[in-house]
Order: structure tokens, then C-alpha cells, then sequence
């Protein structure tokens, strides 16, 4: 199926971008009513209800740091998208609807988890979260294939969609883990939120180790001395 680009593509994306940062802090605020007030009676201590309530505050942090994970991105991306098309909205729609899922499969995870239903749990999140990345590469990639990027540093943009095939790639196995262990899942997930939390320092990096690879594999072999003096006599000759 192929989308036509209108003429006032452009500021479609202003819509697109204006539209998706509402679902964002809408579903980033949902995540705020799963955690309630303790009823606290006479002779009881609050903090004990508060240190009780541990798997609820670690269930939030996780789904905003997830959802935030995921609008940084989502902004960076738009930093070189700057066009639309059908296709694009509905690929952007799917983002959304992982994004508006988030809430519930966190509120699962922060009922159930430390139950022994956690393990049910934890996969349903995982699975969403796996959608998440997948849904974030969707976006990139229809975008660049496309033609609906733009950028004066045509590396970078390489460097940026090396760093967004990863995002399914590592995710998928968070989900594929949780089924084995969930320890060395949220490992990962630390690790996958530290490589994205700032896309651009990732995707330089990732350009920089690209152009260190190009430069070795692509370098004049280095001349003896005897071959330099061969070829200055040369054109010493040529010049005369």
C-alpha cells in the first residue's frame, strides 16, 4: 500500500507530535492512581504501611521510566522526521496503543508481583514492553524508507537506525528471559534504559565506532621510506 505526502505534510507533524504528547502524559499520569493513601488507625505505624506497600511504589517506577523511556525517543525520532504520510500515522497510532496499554499491564505487575502470579505478571508487562520497542523501530524505519527524514549528517542518520534495530531486538529477549528469570530480565532492562535514555549520545557513539571501523578498513597502506623516496624521484623526473 502506498501513502501519498500532502503538500502541508509539515505541519501534520506538528499535529501528529501534539496529539502523541497527550496520550503520553495522560497514560504517564494514570500510572499515579494505582498508588493510594494507607488507612492508618490509632496505635499503627505509618511507615510500616508505607515499606509494606513496596511492590506498588516499584511497579510505578518502572512504567513511568518506561513510558518516559519511550517519549524521549519519540521526540528524537521527530528530530529528523520531518514529514508525514498515512503510513506514518498508522504506525504511530500503534506506538499509542502500546503507550495507553502501559497503565494496565503495570497496574497487573504491581498487584501480583512478590504473589505467585508474579510470573504471569512480569511476562505481560515484558510482552508489552516488547511491543514498545517494536512499535518505536516501526516508526523509524517506515520513516527512512520513505523519505520522510531529513538531516545534513546522512552517518548520523545511519548511526540513529543501528541504535533503533536494537530496540525489538532487546526487548524481545527481556520477554524471552522473564519466562527463565526474572533477576537477569530487569538487568537487562536497566541496561536497555541506560543505552536509550539519551539516543543521541547512544547514536554518536555508534557513529563514531562506525567512522573508526570505516577509516581502518578503508586506510592507504603505509609506504617504506625507500618506496616515498622511489616515488618523489618520479616525479621529480616528471616535473623536469
Amino acid at each position: 500500500m502506498k501513502f501519498s505526502i500532502t503538500k502541508d505534510s509539515s505541519s501534520k507533524i506538528g499535529r501528529l507530535e501534539a496529539f502523541t504528547d497527550g496520550v503520553f502524559a495522560i497514560a504517564i499520569t494514570l500510572l499515579i492512581l494505582d498508588i493510594h493513601v494507607p488507612h492508618v488507625t490509632e496505635g499503627q505505624k505509618l511507615l510500616s504501611f508505607l515499606f509494606a506497600d513496596w511492590p506498588t511504589y516499584l511497579a510505578f517506577l518502572i512504567g513511568f521510566f518506561t513510558i518516559l523511556i519511550c517519549w524521549i525517543n519519540h521526540n528524537y525520532m521527530f528530530e529528523f522526521i520531518n514529514r508525514c504520510d498515512g503510513g506514518l500515522l498508522l504506525c504511530n497510532g500503534f506506538k499509542l496503543l502500546i503507550v495507553s496499554f502501559t497503565p494496565f499491564a503495570t497496574a497487573i505487575l504491581s498487584k501480583y508481583i512478590g504473589t505467585s502470579q508474579q510470573q504471569t505478571a512480569v511476562n505481560i508487562y515484558t510482552l508489552n514492553f516488547f511491543l514498545m520497542g517494536t512499535a518505536m523501530s516501526f516508526i523509524w524505519y517506515y520513516a527512512v524508507r520513505n523519505g520522510l527524514t531529513k538531516t545534513n549528517d546522512p552517518a548520523l542518520l545511519k548511526a540513529v537506525s543501528r541504535l533503533y534495530i536494537f530496540a525489538p531486538i532487546i526487548s524481545g529477549t527481556i520477554f524471552i528471559l522473564s519466562f527463565f528469570s526474572i533477576s537477569i530480565s530487569f538487568i537487562l532492562f536497566v541496561i536497555m534504559f541506560l543505552v536509550y535514555v539519551i539516543p543521541q549520545n547512544s547514536a554518536r557513539e555508534l557513529q563514531k565506532k562506525h567512522g573508526f571501523r570505516y577509516f581502518r578498513f578503508n586506510r592507504q597502506p603505509q609506504l617504506s621510506i625507500a618506496e616515498e623516496n622511489k616515488i618523489a624521484s618520479v616525479k621529480l623526473d616528471i616535473d623536469e
